[in-house]
């Protein structure tokens, strides 16, 4: 200290004008100047600042200290001066090593809301910095940290009191803060029905932005002392159900099909986690049917519900069926009846893909040896290594085929849906099953004899050709499943599987 004030007393013009250029270049606002670099480097100049500033702080200092000396200011001398200069450069490092710290912490959130650091958390930092550094220069001075405590006591006590709302809005805010039930860019859900994105938290209030975009300040201490829903971010699947009235007439099987059906056709609604169709209430009329879908995210859910909504309407209204809505109001007239059925397997063939490869006289044939077979959700239509009695068509419902590697896990190698096939693997290999074919939902299946089948193939070698080539891509992909694990296979051509099926039409025609 005494070496920087001999150097002031000698060449106090030079370094009253370095300090003076050193707040014109921080301050100023062309682009070459401090403001600019700071926005485009942000961590340099934090670091920079944190070196420079408080030796600019004792420069100026020593710079006052001489000035009243040269001056003889009244009641002001060199010790009162160099008191208040230690002060202010405890508090500036202090408020300057919080800044490089905001700076590294906001580099990480590279511009992205969910990832901001919350006001509250940097106010924080600041604050427990700046005291620090105070307290630093208290212990440094031999000051007794007890009788600062007396001291203001009192003091600190009214001040509580006064400020009783305000301190219980900052410590919520902490304590938001340290338990995290939301972060920025979450959507939430109050108690009162407010919905709106978590934008900011700052020491007195948490700000959320609603749908029209207006913005909702509450509070801390309310937004800690009541029930909330966090519907999360862009990057968090919802999922939502909704419920559709439908005749208790209907068949429950088939209307359950068919709002599956309906879901699985909307572009919002995910394949994967499936969705899920339910009877939820047959205790009252209309029956209640519950619908499970996933989403992208909460926002989705607006343009997801309507495509929902829409799809099910257009699936009932084919089917001959209305929506049967709760009417609270007497009306005196003859009521319609309700016929709404099952389709015929006639008309459920002809309504499928296959039903485009055959003529109407080959469709009444299969119609006539064909029948309508439910299963429950999660049971076992073919067994791994089963021979398949029948050839079964999809009408309602999804079905997972399915492998068992070495490890005993099972692997997943296709989904099929309304108008898939499957059964006609065994049957034209004459083979056991290769695959377990499982409901993945309440299924409704047509079943068909194979010899029925067989009898068709005979006389459309074409038919043959098709599904050759289905049987073909369903063993690829079982044979690339055992691949990745590294189980033996037993590979089939596609030569293999012509000449198989042609064998069954000899077979058949001398029969």
């Amino acid at each position: 200290m005494n070496l920087l004030a001999d150097l002031t007393t000698r060449h106090w013009p030079i370094l009253l004008a370095v300090t003076l250029l050193f707040l014109l270049w921080r301050l100023g606002g062309h682009p070459v100047q401090g403001r600019a670099l700071a926005r485009r480097f942000p961590r340099l100049i934090a670091f920079a600042d944190l070196l420079l500033v408080p030796a600019l702080v004792a420069l100026v200092g020593a710079l006052a200290s001489v000035a009243v000396a040269q001056l003889g200011f009244a009641g002001v001398d060199g010790g009162t001066v160099r008191t208040a200069t230690l002060v202010v450069g405890y508090l500036i490092t202090g408020w300057l090593l919080a800044r490089l710290i905001e700076a590294l912490l906001l580099a990480r959130a590279d511009d992205e809301l969910s990832e901001r650091v919350p006001k509250l958390v940097v106010g924080l930092i600041y604050v427990a910095l700046m005291l620090f550094g105070l307290g630093l220069l208290l212990w440094l001075q031999g000051y007794s940290f007890t009788g600062i405590w007396v001291s203001t006591g009192v003091a600190a006590a009214v001040l509580g009191l006064a400020l009783q709302r305000t301190l219980g809005d900052l410590f919520s805010g902490i304590a938001l803060g340290i338990e995290r039930p939301f972060k920025l860019g979450d959507w939430i859900e109050l108690r009162d029905g407010t919905v709106g994105q978590v934008i900011d938290l700052n020491w007195r209030a948490t700000w959320l932005r609603g749908w029209d975009n207006s913005t909702h300040v509450i509070p801390n201490s309310q937004m800690a002392g009541q029930p909330l829903k966090n519907l999360h971010d862009d990057r968090h699947l919802f999922a939502p159900w909704y419920f559709v009235k439908v005749p208790a007439e209907v068949d429950p099987r088939f209307a359950t099909a068919l709002i599956l059906d309906a879901a699985l056709r909307c572009e919002s609604v995910l394949k994967m986690p499936h969705p899920v169709v339910r009877l939820a209430d047959a205790g009252s009329v209309p029956y209640s049917y519950m619908v499970w879908v996933h989403l992208k995210n909460y926002p989705a859910m607006f343009r997801g519900r309507e495509e929902l909504y829409r799809e099910i309407h257009w699936a009932l209204q084919r089917a001959g069926i209305s929506l049967a809505p709760e009417v609270h109001e007497l009306r005196m007239r003859r009521a319609d009846a309700v016929r709404a059925e099952p389709p015929t397997i006639f008309l459920a063939l002809k309504s499928l893909d296959v039903g485009g490869l055959l003529t109407e006289g080959e469709l009444e044939e299969l119609a006539a040896r064909g029948a309508y077979c439910y299963y429950d959700s999660g049971h076992v239509i073919l067994a791994e290594g089963a021979l398949s009695d029948a050839f079964y068509v999809i009408a309602g419902g999804l079905v997972e085929a399915a492998i068992r590697l070495p490890d005993g896990t099972r692997k997943v190698t296709e989904v099929l849906g309304l108008g898939d096939y499957f059964g006609i693997t065994s049957m034209l290999t004459t083979d056991p099953s290769f695959l377990e074919m499982r409901a993945q939902s309440d299924v409704t299946l047509i079943r068909i004899d194979l010899d029925c089948v067989r009898t068709l193939l005979a006389a459309r070698p074409e038919l043959a050709e098709r599904f050759a080539r289905i049987v073909k891509e369903r063993l690829d992909a079982a044979d690339a499943a055992r691949i990745a694990s590294r189980q033996p296979i037993r590979r089939l051509s596609l030569r293999d599987i012509r000449q198989r099926i042609e064998g069954l039409m000899v077979r058949k025609g001398r029969a």
